[in-house]
This record gives C-alpha cells, sequence and structure tokens, in this order.
C-alpha cells in the first residue's frame, strides 16, 4: 500500500468514526430537547474521538526514525488515555450537578490545552532532537572515516624500510593530529575532510607499492600533503 493510499484509508476511517458518533447523537437525542449539558457532552465526546484519531495521522513508523518514534507515540498514548479518562469524569461530574456547566467548558479548555502541549513535546521536541542527532551523525561521517583509515595507514607507516625516516615522522605527526580533530558546523570542514581521506586512501596506495619495491619518492610529498590538509582542519572551529 503506498503513502497516499494508506492516507486515503486513514481519512475514509476518520470519517466513518464521526458518522458512528453524528448517528449515535441523532438515535439518543431523537424527539427530546437538547440543553446546554447534552451539548457540551456530545461535543465533549466529538473532540475525544478527533483526540484519539489523531496518531494515525501522525505515527508513521520505519526503520531510519523506529528509534525517535516509538517514545513519541508512547507519550501521545499516554496523553490521549489520560485526557479522554479525564474528559469522561468531567461529563459524569456535571450530569451528577457536582461542578457547574462552567467549570466543566473551562476545566476541558485546560485539559485539551495540556494535551496539545504534549502533542508538540512529543512529535515536535523529539522530531527536532532527533534532526539534531542525525546533523550530529552527518558531521561525524568523515571524521569516523578518517580515524579509521588513519589507523589502517598507521600501521603501514611503522612497517615502512629504511630510507623513508622523514615521510614516516610527517605521516606519524599527522595521523596523530587527527586524533584531536573535532566537527564542525560549516561546509568547509566536509571539503577538507573529503580531502584528507582522499589523501590518506592515496598514501596507503603508495606505500604498497613502496612496499613492493616501488620508487618512494612520492611518499613524502603525499605526507606532506596530508600534514598541510590536516593543520588546515585543525584551524577550523565553531
Amino acid at each position: 500500500m503506498t503513502k497516499y493510499q494508506a492516507l486515503v484509508l486513514r481519512f475514509f476511517l476518520f470519517l466513518a468514526g464521526i458518522g458512528v458518533v453524528l448517528l449515535a447523537f441523532f438515535l439518543t437525542n431523537r424527539g427530546k430537547e437538547i440543553g446546554a449539558n447534552v451539548t457540551f457532552t456530545w461535543i465533549s465526546i466529538g473532540v475525544m474521538y478527533i483526540v484519539f484519531f489523531l496518531p494515525f495521522f501522525f505515527s508513521s513508523i520505519n526503520i531510519g526514525n523506529f528509534s525517535v518514534k516509538i517514545p513519541s507515540i508512547s507519550m501521545v498514548w499516554t496523553g490521549i488515555l489520560l485526557y479522554i479518562a479525564a474528559s469522561i469524569t468531567v461529563i459524569v461530574l456535571l450530569s451528577k450537578a457536582v461542578i457547574a456547566l462552567n467549570t466543566a467548558i473551562i476545566i476541558q479548555a485546560i485539559l485539551f490545552f495540556i494535551y496539545l502541549i504534549n502533542i508538540y513535546f512529543s512529535y515536535f521536541a523529539s522530531s527536532h532532537a532527533g534532526k539534531v542527532a542525525e546533523e550530529e551523525d552527518d558531521k561525524k561521517y568523515y571524521l569516523n572515516k578518517i580515524k579509521s583509515k588513519a589507523g589502517v595507514v598507521l600501521l603501514s607507516v611503522n612497517k615502512l624500510s629504511g630510507g623513508n625516516e622523514n615521510a614516516q615522522k610527517i605521516l606519524r605527526q599527522s595521523i596523530d593530529d587527527i586524533k584531536y580533530i573535532y566537527p564542525v558546523n560549516n561546509d568547509m570542514g566536509s571539503d577538507v575532510e573529503a580531502g584528507i581521506l582522499r589523501s590518506l586512501n592515496a598514501i596507503a596506495e603508495i606505500m604498497a607499492n613502496v612496499q613492493s619495491g616501488a620508487d618512494n619518492t612520492s611518499l613524502e610529498s603525499a605526507a606532506i600533503n596530508l600534514q598541510s590538509l590536516v593543520n588546515e582542519r585543525k584551524l577550523l572551529r565553531n
């Protein structure tokens, strides 16, 4: 079922539920004079139905948002159950003449306001928190790959034979500096990080060739290039 089909089905079920509420209202009050208390009661029932059905429009879950959505849905349904229980209590108290109609209206308005606050924190605040976490993960994407690749390159650096001391020194220092690079909130950081990752991949390839007996003249220049990129990235701050 497509998202559009699912939305149409949910909307149809919503209208069907409204039809049931209206049918119950007309059958229950047919031929009777409808007083203010009865009107309030049925309006409260209608609002309870809308409150109950609301999550069916906003609670879609997939693997990507599972950890964010489940806590949100739990908060929403807890709020719904509490709202309905409190609303029914108000209706019963009104029917028993324990509270006046104006008091019942005020209480219901307060309950609905609290419910809306719960909706805000459940859907919008948690959604924002999820987006922030996702943005933080995006910032760490290249850094995680860089640090992982740097660890692999360091193993190869330590295996280099004599005649590569200067390149080894530069690479060890650069790889040590990489450990202290932290995420930044700008695109330039991502661009430099992508360059560092490419440089590390190139160095790994050069060292593989050197260990196979190839010329090592390009290794030192590649090491210097990496050092330059790492120093540039270190200068970037939030």
